[in-house]
């Protein structure tokens, strides 16, 4: 019997035949295509990882030259400094401080461009050079991360670099001022500033880290040129457009934001900084309440009946509350409390670290000597400004809610500062 009479024979076995046959294509087409999709995101990933990288070098670039912006600035006014210390107890505060800032290397300032973040992120794939599918690209990118490592280096090693005035200089210099030289932050009161600059004038090493100024820019400028003319090689090798990186970033920040409107902006918020917070109600009607908690502190000179003098710090919370109005402008959001409205909720003035002697002395005034504490700084709050202006938006719950600002740096430059709020209600 011949195998077509034998599968019409056997109608059943045809089928299953065809059946096989379609299940064989089925998967066949399944897997094809769960290849194409799977090759589709490892090009989609590619790209965006190479796209990641060269956004990270323009940004490190954009922030070497502001580097560069503030050496100039801060430079300048340190050489008038300089030239003219007879003037020091005359020059304004700010450009003592932009002096100070120049010669005193604080080891609170952060250089964003030394994060090394998306550097680790580029190299953490097994294989990133085989990955991206181009050498010259991921070399490229290596140079410009150890060109930035190597300035990081010569920045922490090289006398051109290091500033006259260290931490433990800085420290000296305090703790040879009187108690009242200190405010209750602990830093100089503006007197006291103007001496400090004077000693810092009279080291050599001052004089010597100014004239080495052309050093330190030329080490700036060379490293963003290089970087940058990497980068642009970078843009070419993997067909990056301007229009692809706008794309990148703003897909990645939409990621995490989203645009601010009035109905997301209504309810109860909080926000918090240190020891104060603050406690926002913002309403249909675009009515608006805030509680604002401030824990002040303060430094006080008090006189014994001997006529001797103590300087103590004293912490002092206060809590207030004021109604106003909200408005939103786009992405702007605009409050605007009024002083007139403000009803003091709580204050208090911790005495515990008054000497007994004193708190003997005061046992009957005590009372009212808070009273005028209190009423005083009342009034320095209410004489402030209650307008604020911030660019906003949300996160995707729509729980948090970031406030951006811009702040002056000392070299006159706008930087954009940013607070977290969050929902309560």
């Amino acid at each position: 019997m011949d195998d077509k009479k034998q599968t019409d024979s056997h109608p059943w076995l045809k089928q299953l035949l065809v059946s096989i046959i379609g299940t064989s294509i089925g998967v066949g087409l399944t897997f094809t295509a769960n290849r194409c999709v799977d090759n589709y995101k490892q090009r989609n990933a590619k790209r965006e990882t190479a796209i990641m990288a060269v956004c990270d070098i323009d940004e490190i670039v954009r922030e070497l030259r502001e580097e560069i912006h503030l050496e100039d600035s801060l430079f300048q006014v340190t050489m008038y400094v300089s030239t003219h210390q007879e003037q020091i107890d005359s020059l304004s505060i700010d450009t003592i401080d932009m002096a100070f800032d120049y010669l005193y290397d604080n080891p609170m300032r952060h250089k964003e461009w030394t994060s090394d973040t998306k550097e680790n992120a580029f190299n953490s794939g097994i294989d990133a050079r085989m990955n991206l599918g181009n050498n010259q690209f991921y070399d490229n990118v290596q140079l410009c991360y150890y060109a930035r490592r190597s300035l990081i280096r010569v920045m922490q090693d090289a006398p051109v670099f290091r500033k006259p005035v260290r931490k433990e200089d800085y420290e000296i210099f305090l703790q040879s001022l009187r108690p009242s030289d200190i405010d209750q932050s602990g830093n100089p009161v503006p007197d006291a500033r103007r001496w400090v600059l004077k000693q810092i004038f009279a080291q050599g090493s001052t004089a010597l880290y100014i004239r080495r100024f052309f050093a330190r820019k030329d080490a700036y400028s060379q490293i963003a040129y290089r970087l940058e003319r990497l980068n642009n090689e970078n843009k070419l090798l993997m067909n990056i457009t301007d229009g692809d990186i706008e794309k990148y970033i703003r897909e990645n920040s939409e990621k995490v934001l989203k645009q601010a409107s009035a109905d997301l902006i209504i309810g109860k918020w909080e926000f918090i900084l240190g020891d104060n917070s603050n406690y926002y109600e913002f309403r249909k009607d675009n009515s608006s309440e805030a509680t604002f908690r401030t824990v002040f502190q303060l430094q006080l000179s008090l006189f014994e009946e001997q006529n001797d003098v103590h300087d103590v710090f004293v912490i002092s919370p206060m809590t207030f509350r004021m109604n106003g109005r909200w408005e939103l402008n786009g992405d702007t959001l605009i409050t605007d409390y009024d002083s007139d409205t403000a009803e003091l909720i709580s204050f208090d003035l911790d005495t515990s670290n008054f000497p007994q002697a004193v708190l003997d002395s005061l046992k009957d005034s005590l009372e009212i000597e808070k009273e005028m504490a209190k009423n005083f700084l009342f009034d320095e709050i209410m004489n402030m400004p209650h307008r604020s202006v911030f660019n906003i938006s949300f996160d995707k719950s729509g729980r948090t809610m970031v406030w951006k600002t811009e702040e002056t740096t000392p070299s006159g430059k706008k930087q954009t500062v940013s607070y977290q709020v969050y929902r309560r209600d």
